[in-house]
């Protein structure tokens, strides 16, 4: 279970549906809000004012602050706040390890009018390298209050141990929740499934299927015997869109998935498919890292 949550604040809609987010999600977590102010980049005009241009930042940043523990106030949970001065995804990424913080929320900024869908510099950053489990939140608040949570839950595997790890994570911290267990088969060819019947290709499908088929076996025995409402879904296609696509047309409300991480000298690195994922995904994904009965 997440005991000790930090959620980056900012002035955009969506990190503050990340705090939204947390607070449903984990009431009884210790719950961290920590802003970044980034002098070299964040400004204020300073005409006609008697406070410096540092001072107007400083004071901005504590009402960011304040409107974010009376926003906690409103669902009864107590809110710590915490104000840095820095570089904002390394100070993050540095207060996670600091403060022994096992999961980060923090919002996206949906997509850049300039570049691709993007998750945002900072998210980006973040997500790379936080040393734990993160749920990036894409919506605004308004958009998210209209979900329900836990609610539906997506939760992609390919028989990894990540993946295993994400689905315990999913069981544990969302036992309310009713949950899809989801295999994308990724097969080797454009055709169609249902084209390819009688040919030499049905075989290629038949064997992958039968492999996907046991990926999903596997993962309902690690949750044999909870009392949950557990589904399981076999699609075809390319993993990331699969996974982004069966969640949007069927309504589930998050993504649970494993993150896919290896450690590297410098940072941790998140999987193409979760990564891929988190930057198209329109709902709440939470990628984990760590082993099974070391998500938690």
């Amino acid at each position: 279970m997440s005991t000790n949550i930090l959620v980056p604040i900012d002035r955009s809609s969506q990190s503050t549906a990340g705090l939204v987010y947390t607070l449903v999600s984990f009431p009884d977590a210790t719950i961290t809000a920590i802003h970044v102010t980034d002098t070299e980049h964040d400004a204020y005009a300073t005409v006609g004012s008697p406070e410096s241009s540092e001072e107007q930042l400083e004071h901005a940043s504590e009402r960011l602050l304040e409107q974010a523990v009376e926003t906690a106030a409103e669902y009864g949970c107590e809110l710590e706040t915490v104000l840095e001065r820095g570089i904002p995804h390394r100070t993050i990424v540095e207060y996670t390890v600091e403060h022994d913080i096992d999961h980060i929320v923090l919002g996206s900024h949906g997509e850049s009018p300039i570049v691709r869908p993007f998750l945002g510099h900072v998210s980006e950053a973040v997500v790379r390298r936080a040393p734990v489990s993160t749920t990036i939140v894409p919506e605004a608040q308004s958009e998210l209050l209209e979900r329900e949570f836990p609610g539906r839950i997506l939760v992609p595997v390919d028989g990894s141990d990540q993946a295993l790890a994400a689905l315990e994570y999913a069981t544990n911290q969302f036992s309310e929740g009713r949950i899809t267990v989801f295999h994308a088969v990724s097969l080797p060819f454009e055709y169609d499934v249902d084209a390819i019947d009688g040919t030499y290709l049905e075989r290629i499908v038949d064997d992958l299927t039968e492999q996907g088929d046991s990926v999903l076996e596997a993962a309902g025995e690690t949750i044999e015997g909870d009392d949950l409402a557990v589904e399981t879904e076999l699609q075809y296609g390319e993993p990331s869109r699969s996974i982004v696509d069966y969640a949007a047309d069927n309504g589930f409300d998050q993504i649970v998935m494993g993150s896919h991480g290896r450690s590297l000298p410098a940072r941790l690195i998140t999987g193409s498919v979760a990564q891929t994922v988190s930057r198209r995904s329109t709902i709440p994904v939470t990628l984990v890292r760590g082993r099974p009965s070391d998500s938690s």
